[in-house]
């Protein structure tokens, strides 16, 4: 696998400009603890783009979902302590050395230091007076040192960058005696900073083999790798990224220009961060490492499981012990009462404890039918121990024989009453390992599935749903989007819904969204939408009224002496009613080559589009745990493993957007309408 070289990085720090300005909003490290993610916002030309740093290999923007560890590690808290909202304000590449120097701006002037060379590359953090805060490792080197609130010192200089150098300077570089009969390719490599596929595209470029001794070359040949040069430096102005596949299709090697030293088969990208994302993806090898904790996580359950049979046991175990000590005692009922008696008589007549003990002893060996439960005397406790059938127990001898028999006997259901709840705790473990086991066995599929992160459309900012021939409907999730909707978005051809009561999106169909004309079907999912996302909701209605009028029909001022509250409109005409509509909202999956979305609106629309529909309805459960529930459901009823970890990778919080408020799930469908209605 190839890691970025000098013109690499030259090239996406040129591209990276664009993030000047966002924000540092969250930090992660993958679960091979491989990379970190930043996660960023800002409102330049990235739509809350991730910046992936992996020292030592490469750095880029990230389309494709990577997976996290559910608790951030200690480093990934520090780390997010001091540059989480913080701004980015210059990217550059160090000296065209490979090393990466971000400046942000938060609590205090950072700088984010990468080094994308070596075997053993760092990430380093630097803050006020250039100390160092934070880094992957720390030593004392021959050079400088990295230490914790120690000055910070770049690594030594490289060389010059032979894209700076010109005639003479390479000239110079090449012509020493020492290296006259050495390959050019070797030297150049060695002595001007670049690396050494930049300087066999130069040579490509000059037309001189790479193998060439430097004593052969000409000061023509010199003057064509100036040339070369400049060739380079004007190819970087506008970047042409690509990746050469090989005959499987498989990357072979990722490149910011057009290289003449490569050939194969291109794959070309819109932007070198893509190419990159594409590449590493694609080149970087499976590591069990995620497999290896989700089996120390199964061993961990496991060894939990075994706990809690075994608690279940004892407390079975106890519970017949206790039951079974209690009922003994009533056996013995009038032998204990009677050593009792005898016990407490003598204390009161100030006999002293060996004299009791002797006596009773005495008694004992006799026969007495009292003491032959005796075993011996704890005065330091105030206990006796007795020997009752085959359980010896430690009782009080200050209590009566009913209140020591009753202690049992409360032992006994004490036990009994754990021994529901710890059953049930048993199977919630049990089905913990059960979804282990299914996590195991789909993570294979799950890793050869490339998850990318969805782009959001414009009008997912809004409620939204289309309809089954093809018509945008949109509605207001606030005031502000209510008012944005109807002045905004809405056109003259546009219809406007509104459900028939107070508290309600401003619901639109988009007439130009569709080359059909509308139907009854439109009218019914734009009622519908208005309706779910209505107060009616929340209160829990089973039904209620939805009007439709024209766009042209829809005014933003009141008529002379009335108030029109902000985002208020005024409407006007005759109001087409749609009676009766069913407070229900259909919520399904579309799956795609790279990721999942969820949908919703009517069920005729859902039905249309998605395999596995969930009918839900006003009810108790939060957002949040219904949520949960419909991606459980689309989880398990989906067949392929690969369409599995789509859904499994969708953003739950786009389930959370489509639930209006508290419900329950009704009903859930299977098979797409069009498909069963073949069938029939």
């Amino acid at each position: 696998m190839k890691k970025m070289a000098s013109l690499d990085i030259y090239a996406i720090t040129k591209e990276l400009q664009g993030l000047i300005g966002y924000r540092v909003d969250n930090i992660y490290r993958d679960l091979d603890d491989r990379f970190f993610l930043f996660k960023l916002k800002g409102k330049g030309e990235y739509k809350n783009p991730f910046l992936l740093i992996e020292p030592g290999v490469r750095t880029h923007l990230s389309e494709f979902k990577h997976p996290v560890p559910e608790r951030p590690s200690d480093k990934i808290m520090s780390l997010r302590g001091h540059l989480k909202g913080s701004d980015i304000i210059s990217i550059n590449q160090v000296e065209f050395d490979r090393i990466i120097e971000i400046q942000m701006r938060g609590k205090q002037e950072y700088r984010v230091i990468i080094e994308l060379f070596g075997n053993r590359p760092n990430f380093v953090v630097v803050g006020n007076k250039n100390r160092v805060i934070s880094a992957l490792w720390y030593r004392k080197m021959r050079d400088r040192d990295l230490l914790p609130g120690k000055e910070f010192n770049l690594p030594p200089k490289r060389g010059k960058s032979v894209l700076n150098m010109n005639f003479e300077e390479i000239s110079n570089l090449i012509t020493t005696e020492d290296v006259l009969e050495q390959e050019i390719v070797r030297i150049l490599a060695q002595r001007a900073g670049g690396g050494g596929e930049l300087m066999e595209e130069l040579l490509a470029r000059a037309g001189i083999a790479k193998e060439t001794i430097i004593s052969e070359i000409s000061k023509s040949q010199i003057d064509d790798l100036v040339q070369s040069i400049q060739e380079i430096k004007t190819n970087l102005k506008e970047l042409n990224p690509y990746v050469i596949l090989d005959p499987n299709n498989r990357p072979l090697s990722v490149h910011p220009i057009v290289m003449k030293s490569k050939t194969g088969e291109r794959k070309e990208f819109d932007s070198f961060s893509a190419a990159l994302d594409f590449y590493y993806t694609e080149t970087t090898p499976k590591t069990p490492k995620k497999t290896q904790k989700q089996d120390k996580k199964k061993k961990k359950v496991g060894n939990v499981i075994k706990a809690q049979k075994k608690a279940i046991k004892d407390f079975e175990k106890k519970k017949i012990q206790y039951k079974e000590i209690g009922d003994s005692i009533y056996k013995h009922f009038e032998a204990i009462d009677d050593l009792l008696t005898t016990i407490v008589q003598a204390r009161k007549n100030n006999v002293d404890w060996d004299e009791i003990q002797s006596k009773l002893l005495k008694a004992k060996k006799k026969g007495m039918a009292s003491t032959l439960i005796l075993e011996d005397i704890k005065p330091e406790r105030a206990t006796i121990r007795l020997k009752l059938d085959s359980e010896i127990i430690e009782v009080d001898f200050r209590k009566s024989v009913t209140e020591i028999a009753n202690e049992y006997y409360k032992k006994a259901k004490k036990a009994s009453r754990k021994i529901t709840p710890a059953k049930e705790a048993l199977s919630n473990t049990e089905k913990k390992l059960d979804d282990i086991d299914e996590e195991i066995s789909e993570q294979k599929i799950s890793d050869a599935v490339l998850l990318k992160r969805r782009k959001r459309r414009w009008f997912e900012k809004y409620h939204w749903t289309i309809s089954k021939n093809g018509f945008l409907i949109i509605g207001g999730k606030d005031i502000a989007s209510n008012e944005e909707i109807v002045k905004r978005r809405m056109t003259t051809k546009d219809i406007f819904f509104h459900a028939d009561l107070h508290g309600a999106p401003y619901t639109i169909i988009i007439f130009d969204s569709s080359d059909t004309a509308l139907t009854e079907d439109d009218h019914s999912a734009a009622a519908q939408l208005a309706a779910s996302f209505s107060s009616g909701w929340k209160a829990g209605y089973g039904a209620i009224d939805v009007y439709y009028v024209g766009a042209e029909n829809v005014g933003f001022s009141a008529p002379s002496g009335e108030y029109l509250p902000r985002g208020g409109v005024m409407v006007r005409g005759k109001k087409e009613y749609l009676r009766g509509i069913e407070l229900t909202l259909a919520i399904g999956v579309q799956i795609y080559e790279t990721n999942a979305s969820v949908i919703y609106g009517s069920e005729e629309t859902i039905r249309a589009k998605s395999m596995i529909t969930v009918i839900i309805k006003p009810g108790s459960l939060s957002k949040g745990k219904i949520a949960k529930q419909i991606q459980r459901i689309f989880i398990e009823k989906t067949e392929s493993l690969e369409d599995k970890a789509k859904t499994k990778g969708m953003d739950l919080n786009e389930l959370v957007h489509a639930i209006p408020h508290n419900s329950t799930i009704s009903n859930v469908l299977y098979g797409k309408m069009s498909e069963i209605l073949e069938e029939d």
